[in-house]
């Protein structure tokens, strides 16, 4: 805890907070909107949807803990209200459910990938038990593992602190606190291009597919332009995490200004967690749910067109994408 008077003048700290306050609200909203649509349908709960609102409750946890309840605050009032072990516990944690979210995209995209060429294993592997033990076992390790580095770091007094002065968080730079980060940036990467290839090998079997398949021409550019949008929005998903990549560890280091360590450092991070929830929202085909109570019922059978089948549905991570 800081012993610094308080400064609220600072007219970049309230730009700051205003913009944090406002990107939080937005995520705030739209990650709940797609947890109330799970809980409200059991026609919603499937695999895919079980990732789905797993990435949006982690979102609401990093959104509401870290950037609105402890960056906001230190941003605003120009010091720190907290001691060094609070901060350290709070960036911790949420670095490593933000680890176990890039995780969850690339399970999504293996999740698509089997339903469309290994149909006969995927209610096997990929059923709603399977994919909520899967998923919770995802987040209970990345919160077991964060919990052993504090046992080995915060003895060191090795904090992670956010600073009113550059508008972002940083690690202690003492020789006994650092780390190898290079290696997090090759498995984000790596994990960024194994998402990009199984989510076009699965968009193109779904092309290729209504290609072939005996739908008057209509129903199939619908159906292909259901599925383009689909793939977009995966692709733009995959994209905000490079781009939140790139911008912390590359482009950060081009300037010392405040507001660049603000954008790099904590608006990037935040819009991902927000913008994922207006994705789903903006993506999602039943957004007169709340006017609406009757749906058409979902299985754990493959949320995809699969080959062989007369009905068809698209391809989901999100809620309410069955047709």
């Amino acid at each position: 805890m800081s012993t610094t008077a308080p400064n609220y003048t600072d007219i970049l700290n309230l730009s700051a907070a205003f913009i944090i306050l406002v990107i939080g609200i937005i995520g705030l909203v739209s990650n709940f909107f797609i947890i109330y649509i799970f809980i409200k349908s059991a026609a919603e709960r499937t695999s895919f949807n079980i990732i789905c609102v797993s990435r949006a409750v982690v979102n609401i946890i990093i959104i509401a803990w870290a950037f609105l309840g402890t960056f906001l605050p230190i941003t605003l009032i120009g010091v720190s209200p907290f001691s060094p072990i609070y901060e350290t516990l709070v960036i911790g944690i949420a670095n490593s459910l933000y680890s176990g979210f890039q995780v969850t995209g690339m399970y999504i995209a293996i999740n698509r990938f089997c339903a469309m060429y290994f149909t006969m294993y995927y209610s096997r592997f990929f059923g709603f038990k399977t994919t909520l033990f899967i998923t919770s076992l995802l987040f209970l390790y990345r919160l077991v593992r964060i919990t052993m580095q504090f046992f080995r770091y915060i003895p060191r007094e090795c904090w992670l602190t956010y600073t009113s002065i550059d508008l972002t968080w940083f690690p202690n730079m003492d020789p006994k606190c650092e780390e190898d980060h290079d290696y997090q940036i090759d498995a984000t990467a790596i994990f960024l291009v194994a998402m990009g290839l199984l989510n076009a090998a699965t968009f193109s079997k779904i092309y290729f597919f209504y290609k072939s398949t005996d739908l008057d021409v209509k129903e199939r550019r619908r159906k292909q332009k259901k599925n383009q949008a689909l793939f977009i929005q995966t692709m733009i998903q995959d994209a905000v995490i490079l781009i939140d990549m790139v911008f912390t560890y590359k482009l950060s280091l081009l300037s010392n200004k405040r507001t660049w360590s603000f954008f790099c450092g904590t608006v990037i991070w935040q819009c991902v967690h927000s913008f994922d929830g207006v994705i789903m929202v903006l993506f999602n085909e039943r957004l007169t749910f709340i006017k609406k109570t009757l749906f058409t019922p979902s299985s754990d059978s493959p949320s995809v067109v699969l080959p062989g089948k007369t009905n068809s549905v698209t391809p989901s991570m999100y809620p309410s994408r069955v047709e």
